[in-house]
């Protein structure tokens, strides 16, 4: 039986569990769907997104790099209560995401000047998805076998990823030329 980090003898509720899984799913879908729709450029007539449109992920369209992207989170969160390793590779991949946001963001506000609709609501649904995979996993920790030690482990997984996101954003996102 699982229990709730702050009161050990606490039942968590499935109920609370299954609303977090049904916002994270919400989450990355949504990202995943907007996506697709950034590859259609008539769906954004700002000029912000046109020009957004001219920066590529080691050389690859941003708008294919979020769908393979969101399409393989999807995947991990299908497979996450199917094997441990699955629910470690989503959460990377998502701080991971987060890092390179980072990235993303600073090249709209400084080097663009604008914000595309469609690149802020990505960064949005990423943004909720990581919050939702905190608070899971901090209500969560009070359960299993070394329990604080897991959260550590898994902070210092979420610090590494979101640095390593970050990093490659910077290395990688460059403007065509």
């Amino acid at each position: 039986m699982q229990k709730t980090a702050g009161n050990p003898d606490m039942p968590l509720s499935s109920g609370y569990q299954r609303t977090l899984s049904i916002l994270l799913w919400l989450a990355v879908f949504t990202g995943w769907l907007v996506s697709i729709f950034s590859v259609i450029e008539e769906m954004c007539l700002a000029s912000a997104c046109k020009d957004t449109a001219g920066f590529t992920v080691f050389g690859f369209n941003m708008g294919w790099f979020g769908i393979v992207y969101f399409s393989l989170i999807l995947v991990l969160l299908w497979l996450r209560n199917k094997a441990c390793l699955c629910a470690w590779a989503l959460a990377a991949m998502v701080f991971a995401g987060i890092g390179a946001e980072l990235r993303l963001l600073w090249i709209q506000k400084y080097i663009i000047g604008g914000w595309c609709p469609l690149c802020v609501t990505i960064c949005c649904a990423l943004y909720v998805a990581s919050l939702l995979l905190v608070i899971e996993k901090v209500r969560g920790a009070g359960t299993g076998q070394g329990g604080v030690r897991n959260i550590l482990g898994w902070l210092a997984l979420m610090t590494v990823m979101f640095a390593a996101g970050l990093a490659i954003a910077i290395i990688g996102v460059k403007a065509l030329t």
